[in-house]
């Protein structure tokens, strides 16, 4: 009965140490209008605020990178099946294409000898002989 209680309190009492804690920094407004906000005085003068934020525990930081990575994995797993899916289309639509297309000519049985021609040889020009150059 004493180890229910206790976890029963601590059940009770976890969440509450898992809250966020709100801080508050010193904040310096500088330049025209307040627009600069410094963590440090300004060169001239400035008057110091403070801002309030949140400060996330260490169980919702560790919850927050839980769930990142998780919805990592899962766009991983998510893209390799569209990849897959998308390499199926393809290969379906390349199946389709093919039975729409004409077949490719039959070969024959037996096909003839193929034979490789040569250039004709051209005849060579004569030299003329030496008594038709010379006149008499």
């Amino acid at each position: 009965m004493r180890p229910l209680l206790l976890v029963l309190v601590l059940a009770l009492t976890l969440p509450v140490l898992a809250q966020t804690q709100t801080r508050s920094a010193a904040v310096y407004r500088c330049g025209p209008e307040g627009r600069d906000l410094r963590d440090s005085p300004c060169p001239g003068s400035g008057t110091a605020g403070n801002i309030e934020y949140d400060q996330p525990s260490n169980a919702d930081s560790k919850a927050a990178r839980e769930r990142h990575f998780a919805d990592a994995r899962q766009a991983a797993v998510l893209a390799q099946a569209r990849r897959a899916s998308e390499a199926e289309a393809r290969h379906q639509r390349a199946q389709a294409v093919g039975l729409q297309s004409l077949p490719p000519p039959a070969q024959p049985a037996s096909s003839p000898p193929v034979t490789h021609l040569t250039p004709p040889k051209t005849a060579k020009a004569h030299k003329p002989s030496a008594a038709a150059s010379h006149p008499r």
